[in-house]
């Protein structure tokens, strides 16, 4: 039995694909590891079959035509037999021995989602930082949403820390759009409401690499595609009615997540400086008031999405200020 589908999706990753690909064999035959090389012109793909090869049990190679990186996702949702589904970047990596712990506790679960620490690995000299849910989650206890605890606010679930049952998954019909960056938030959001139980495990599992200069959470990279983090804030704020969520306390984090989102995508539209940001950030706006009119008017004018939306010459610098003081919290990027 596979316990984890792990999904590697690859583009020009021959630099950096053996680090990651090596922790995940870790796991040996309790997990598949799925590597999609998505149209890459290096050498990707044959290092990518020289593992297939090595390890016929364990490593799956599936060859598209470039789709981007949720077109690499939907591909390994289509091709994964595992229990449970993660997903990890080419240029990032686990840890070997939380990924042991790991390992034995799947074996005896049978939860929608698991969450686990993580750790931004930076390369410009600054300390590792561990981004831990202890304070949200009891450790070690199957929990539902009514058991969890209050979020800081730097803290936010992320691809990186959660790994959804398979199941869980199929259920929500995750389909996310090709050539579209920031997508791993409707990753996270969508399944959300499909999601009855919960297992944290109190261990700094995922490694987050940030560095690169073309990473999509460069913040250069994060204003040239703001029209995509625009369509993503679109396509996560218009999906539910979250008045019609049962429960408070889901409710209430899918709410936050509407926020942070609708935040961010006003910030990089207008960190771009330009009438077409300008006019992006109040397109957005509008989408979402015609989406979903009950979130719209729950948000505009009583949230951290309204400080960043002031218009004019004073709304660009608080928008800016805000986002260098997130950015010195967090250190996200």
């Amino acid at each position: 039995m596979k316990y984890i589908s792990f999904v590697v999706p690859c583009y020009n990753s021959q630099d950096y694909m053996k680090k990651c690909i090596d922790s995940l064999l870790v796991g040996k035959d309790d997990v598949e590891i799925i590597i999609i090389d998505d149209g890459s012109t290096d050498n990707t793909g044959k290092i990518a079959d020289d593992y297939a090869k090595k390890y016929p049990s364990i490593v799956k190679v599936v060859h598209q035509k470039n789709g981007g990186h949720g077109e690499g996702i939907n591909t390994g949702l289509k091709h994964a037999t595992g229990k449970y589904f993660k997903v990890v970047d080419s240029d990032d990596w686990v840890d070997k021995k939380a990924y042991k712990r790991l390992l034995k506790e799947v074996k005896k679960l049978d939860v929608d989602l698991i969450v686990c620490n993580y750790v931004y690995s930076y390369t410009d000299g600054r300390k590792d930082q561990t981004i831990s849910f202890a304070n949200v989650f009891d450790a070690e206890k199957v929990l539902s949403w009514n058991d969890i605890h209050r979020f800081k606010l730097t803290q936010y679930l992320s691809l990186h820390s959660m790994m959804y049952k398979k199941s869980v998954l199929d259920k929500s019909k995750i389909k996310l759009p090709k050539h579209v960056f920031y997508e791993d938030n409707l990753f996270i959001y969508w399944p959300l409401v499909n999601t009855e139980s919960i297992y944290y495990l109190d261990i700094d599992f995922y490694r987050y690499y940030i560095g690169r200069a073309d990473q999509s959470v460069n913040e250069t990279q994060l204003i040239k595609r703001s029209s995509h983090q625009v369509l993503i804030s679109k396509l996560v704020c218009n999906k539910y009615d979250l008045s019609q969520i049962e429960n408070k306390k889901l409710r209430k984090l899918m709410l936050r997540e509407c926020i942070f989102l609708m935040t961010i995508g006003v910030v990089f539209s207008r960190l771009a400086y330009t009438k077409e940001g300008e006019k992006q950030y109040k397109e957005l706006w509008n989408d979402v008031k015609v989406g979903n009119p009950k979130l719209y008017h729950r948000i505009r004018y009583t949230s951290m999405a309204t400080f960043v939306s002031f218009p004019g010459r004073i709304g660009r610098f608080i928008s800016l200020k805000g986002y260098r003081l997130a950015h010195h919290l967090v250190k996200f990027n």
